[in-house]
């Protein structure tokens, strides 16, 4: 997701090494993954704190393409609302979390210097905010808690590599030229279908659920993470940026990252309400 810069006449041109550029983008994933797994695996505790580093991270990220500012006072009193948010909720205190929530967004609207950069901060707190709380909320369920965050994190990666095989080995027409010119229908479908493969997989390792309802959940999810590429790609062209940010090596920032997860996680939280007990189950056990 980062363009090569010209080479110099005395400097090894870099331009031409897809296979440096790939090498680069798969030990991202695969560290990204297995910092991702390990704080899922270990506790709540430790899935909680990558959460708030990442929502942190996010915010950083929103701040430096919507305002220029990167880390600055917003991202700050952002990043302490959407860490209190997710530790009330691992404590079971919705209320004060959402109350905490509700009361930074009217002061970082009522800081803005205009209605547009109100509206700009407002929507990167609950861009960050939802899903932040949807998951640790997931993970919170002390039987299929593991579980419903493991098969999110499943459904959004395979969207995700479905998505960029079905693009790159059919091609076809653009799915949404203005706002993604890579993206392709025919990436778009096999990105959307092949995680029904992976509802029914885990539908069986579990037992006592529908292994056809979990495989329609998972196509839901993916058409989240489908939605939510297409979010974060018309945010950046509308401010003129390729990248959110270049922390990661070949993939830009964490939102380049992560953003199909984003949406997918909300959606997850919102089909998980069937339980209000045991948010894993309401996404797993139909």
């Amino acid at each position: 997701m980062t363009s090569a810069a010209p080479s110099g006449d005395n400097q090894p041109s870099t331009e031409c090494r897809p296979g440096s550029e790939l090498l680069r983008r798969l030990a991202s994933a695969f560290v990204l993954a297995a910092i991702a797994l390990a704080a899922v695996l270990v506790s709540p505790w430790s899935f909680l704190a990558l959460v708030i580093v990442a929502a942190g991270l996010l915010l950083w990220e929103w701040g430096s393409a919507t305002r220029g500012n990167g880390f600055d006072g917003t991202s700050l009193i952002q990043a302490v609302s959407v860490t209190a948010l997710t530790v009330f909720i691992a404590l079971g205190r919705f209320d004060l979390g959402f109350f905490i929530l509700g009361a930074t967004a009217v002061v970082v609207a009522y800081s803005a210097p205009d209605r547009v950069r109100a509206l700009w901060a407002v929507a990167g707190l609950a861009y960050v905010a939802f899903p932040a709380a949807a998951l640790i909320w997931l993970r919170s369920d002390p039987q299929f808690g593991l579980d419903a965050i493991l098969f999110l994190l499943a459904v959004a990666w395979t969207t995700d590599t479905a998505s960029y095989i079905g693009g790159r080995g059919l091609g076809g027409p653009k799915l949404a030229p203005i706002i993604s010119p890579k993206k392709t229908w025919s990436g778009f479908l096999v990105g959307i279908l092949t995680p029904a493969i992976v509802g029914y997989g885990f539908a069986a390792y579990l037992g006592g659920t529908s292994p056809w309802i979990l495989a329609l959940v998972a196509i839901g999810l993916a058409l989240a993470c489908q939605m939510g590429d297409l979010l974060e790609s018309a945010v950046k062209r509308h401010f003129g940026i390729k990248d959110m940010s270049q922390l990661i090596p070949g993939h830009g920032g964490l939102f380049d990252r992560i953003d199909s997860l984003l949406l997918a996680a909300v959606l997850a939280g919102l089909i998980a309400l069937r339980d209000l007990a045991a948010p894993g189950a309401g996404l797993l056990i139909w």
